[in-house]
């Protein structure tokens, strides 16, 4: 794995190569499938994450659209009531999804049965896993659930109305 340092000052360097890289060379790692770590000099922390976010924000930044605003505020949304993990794993199918490699490897079978949108099994599955002593915590959980649908369903129609647009 590639490992790639940011320094205070913004750079980004390259332990591999002993070079300084910019975004855009990051983006090239991207497009040949290199694995990568950007890793803070100073803190050590895993950074790879707001570095690829800032590089979706420039390219928005530029005129590229590509993520509808209303998405980004469910995303902000699922933060502030502590769901984010749901939007983890919603986000994951999606990615999952839209894989070509694996709808060639696994065949289109892998493709039609496929619903990024399917929570409830997920969370079933979760649910069952932990003990539920306290009914009101079951209630709560259910409610939750009710309300993460009913924000998919509205992500839905709005998946809906872009491929409306864009047809």
């Amino acid at each position: 794995m590639i490992e790639i340092k940011k320094y205070s000052n913004r750079r980004l360097y390259n332990t591999d190569t002993s070079s300084y890289v910019t975004q855009e060379d990051i983006v090239e790692l991207i497009k040949s499938n290199n694995n990568f770590r950007i890793i803070d000099s100073e803190s050590k922390k895993n950074i790879t994450s707001a570095v690829l976010i800032q590089i979706i924000l420039e390219r928005e930044n530029s005129g590229t659209n590509l993520i509808p605003e209303d998405f980004l505020k469910q995303i902000i949304l699922f933060y502030e009531h502590n769901k984010a993990s749901d939007m983890f794993h919603f986000l994951n199918n999606i990615n999952n999804f839209a894989d070509t490699n694996k709808i060639f490897s696994e065949g289109v079978s892998s493709f039609m049965k496929f619903n990024p949108f399917n929570f409830r099994e997920f969370y079933e599955s979760n649910v069952s896993s932990k003990n539920q002593s306290n009914k009101k915590n079951s209630k709560n959980k259910n409610q939750n659930l009710e309300d993460l649908i009913s924000q998919i369903n509205k992500l839905k129609e709005q998946v809906e109305e872009i491929k409306k647009k864009a047809s």
